[in-house]
């Protein structure tokens, strides 16, 4: 039975209010997926203040499901990922842009903290530079992560980004067009992050926090065994919340035809994704708001191996399992 699980792997998406994960097998067949709920304070803007009740909430999850001893991918937490495109001189080659842009920091590139892990991705050039979007994570955070996760029984070796992962499982499902540049509206508990991608490459990319009031949802158990948090707050809360991300959003797409792009282009689609309980009236609310077309991705599009429908919330894990 080893010998035949070698090949198993667990994606873990990570946020502030929930983990979750799904397993992968050969050819990428996915095998089993849940979540857990987290308690306030456990994580905090993607950064680990109750070690002590995550590893348990993590090896409860590794012995629910069976996942000792597996690799693991997972994805950084948003709220600790800098996205920004940065200006390089043409002379620098593809292979040294990371250690340019290393060079570069507390000079030409100022990041809100000390201890960077950067990748960076070719855009345009021009006569006189060109441009590169730079990807920053905090190292103490990624490490901390992989020490819990092997402290769990488990070996992480890929880190990602959940945007990235998101667009690969829309890639894979044959609805990405090189030639739009589509908006990915993400939306959780706590927060919401607007990503742009235009010819299969991230440029753009934003995480807005949310207020979360504790008394406004109820946890529950699904039959599997997953936690989830339903909606108890009253309509005003809602529409009140729902009105403030839609007008976000259209202020983005202003500020990314008129300044970003300087009029040269516009968002062609939005792309509407996320775990709170809420999710169809946000689309609701967005798409009546914005004339932008909306396409939601609230609906089960994978199954397991099993034929068993995996929840639209697994989006970013699946997109992992792809990789």
């Amino acid at each position: 039975m080893n010998i035949l699980n070698r090949k198993h792997r667990v994606h873990l998406s990570i946020k502030d209010r929930y983990i979750r994960f799904v397993e992968s097998g050969k050819k990428h067949n996915l095998l089993a997926y849940g979540q857990k709920s987290l308690p306030n304070g456990v994580i905090v803007e993607g950064q680990i203040k109750d070690r002590e009740t995550l590893e348990l909430i993590v090896e409860e999850m590794v012995d629910q499901w069976k996942l000792k001893g597996k690799k693991v991918s997972f994805c950084v937490p948003d709220s600790t990922v800098i996205v920004r495109t940065i200006h390089v001189p043409n002379d620098v080659p593809d292979h040294e842009l990371n250690g340019y842009l290393y060079m570069e920091l507390g000079h030409s590139i100022h990041l809100p903290f000390s201890d960077p892990l950067i990748e960076a991705v070719p855009l345009e050039q021009t006569a006189e530079n060109r441009d590169v979007l730079l990807f920053a994570s905090r190292e103490t955070v990624l490490n901390e992560w992989t020490e819990l996760l092997k402290g769990a029984s488990l070996k992480p070796d890929i880190a990602d980004l959940s945007m990235l992962s998101l667009y690969r499982m829309y890639y894979h499902l044959g609805l990405a067009n090189q030639d739009e540049h589509v908006l990915f509206v993400q939306i959780g508990l706590d927060a919401f992050v607007l990503s742009v991608f235009y010819e299969h490459k991230p440029v753009f990319s934003r995480h807005y926090p949310l207020e979360f009031h504790e008394e406004h949802y109820e946890l529950s158990k699904s039959r599997s065994g997953s936690d989830f948090y339903a909606w108890m707050g009253v309509v005003n809360e809602l529409t009140s919340q729902s009105q403030d991300i839609t007008m976000e959003i259209e202020r983005f797409l202003s500020y990314y035809r008129f300044n970003l792009t300087k009029g040269k282009h516009h968002i062609a689609k939005i792309v509407l994704s996320g775990d709170h309980p809420c999710m169809e009236t946000f689309y609701k609310d967005i798409h009546t708001a914005i004339e932008v077309s909306v396409q939601p991705l609230l609906e089960p599009l994978f199954q397991t191996k099993k034929g068993r429908n995996i929840p639209p919330v697994y989006a970013e894990c699946i997109g992992l399992a792809l990789k």
